[in-house]
């Protein structure tokens, strides 16, 4: 099979995607969206999809995106509990430039127990394969869209490159239904010195080397560090400086070592 054949596509394959694209641009209500959504997830041959703010998940932000159909455990777990910011998935965004598969995890992060655990957790439900992606705009939240519950990684490999333009194109949807008033850049949480800290601590450094590093007192770094976790309802500072990077406060390149 040459190149060229390799890589044609029917018009009709053409013609299909252009038409969600047009519709998703076009929608006017979120029930409408929702319907089109399910609809194409299906078609994919997935059972469960998810539109997702990985920030501010929380039943009283009007403003967030929330749209879904998950298992009701895991749907309680993640976001209720807002157990999301341990997720592997939502971690894997923010190091995944595009669409993947939930079976190439590992190669995009390393997988630890409790990682395991929950993606056991996740299969039992029927959250077996999916492909998630991730959504990011200069000054905004991260977002994801997710299709799930197939088996078969091969069924859902033929799907990712449909999965990465239906998924920014309903996630745009979304944002613009959602939060017509948003704006481009969200007023930060953390003020300069405090945002100082959790960078250091993402780098890996103890209080005591962040007071050593800013020229601070401990005292004052302990302060900044728990005014930041109480500010981001972050329990540990693991979730402190996942958060504050899902809110698009700092960026990864922040967190790298520098050279001494």
């Amino acid at each position: 099979m040459s190149p060229t054949h390799a890589l044609s596509v029917s018009q009709s394959h053409v013609d299909f995607v252009q038409s969600v694209i047009e519709c998703l641009r076009s929608i006017s209500g979120t029930d409408t969206l929702q319907s089109l959504v399910q609809m194409l997830t299906s078609e994919m041959g997935f059972r469960y999809y998810a539109l997702v703010d990985h920030n501010d998940i929380d039943p009283s932000n009007p403003d967030r995106v929330d749209i879904k159909d998950y298992p009701e455990p895991i749907a309680y777990k993640l976001f209720g509990k807002r157990h999301y910011r341990r997720d592997p998935v939502i971690r894997a965004c923010l190091f995944a430039g595009s669409a993947f598969l939930w079976s190439d995890l590992s190669k995009i992060i390393q997988l630890d127990r409790r990682d395991h655990v929950s993606l056991e957790h996740g299969a039992r439900e029927g959250l077996i394969e999916g492909i998630t992606v991730p959504y990011t705009r200069l000054g905004e939240c991260m977002g994801s869209c997710t299709f799930a519950g197939t088996r078969s990684s091969e069924h859902a490999g033929k799907y990712l490159g449909i999965a990465q333009t239906v998924g920014i194109f309903a996630f745009q949807a979304a944002r613009r239904l959602l939060s017509p008033s948003r704006r481009l850049a969200l007023t930060p949480r953390l003020h300069p010195r405090p945002r100082d800290c959790v960078i250091l601590v993402g780098r890996g450094c103890s209080n005591k080397e962040i007071a050593r590093a800013l020229s601070l007192a401990p005292r004052t770094v302990d302060g900044y560090l728990t005014e930041a976790r109480q500010q981001f309802g972050a329990r540990d500072r693991t979730e402190l400086v996942v958060s504050a990077v899902l809110a698009g406060e700092i960026g990864l390149h922040e967190l790298r070592r520098q050279p001494e």
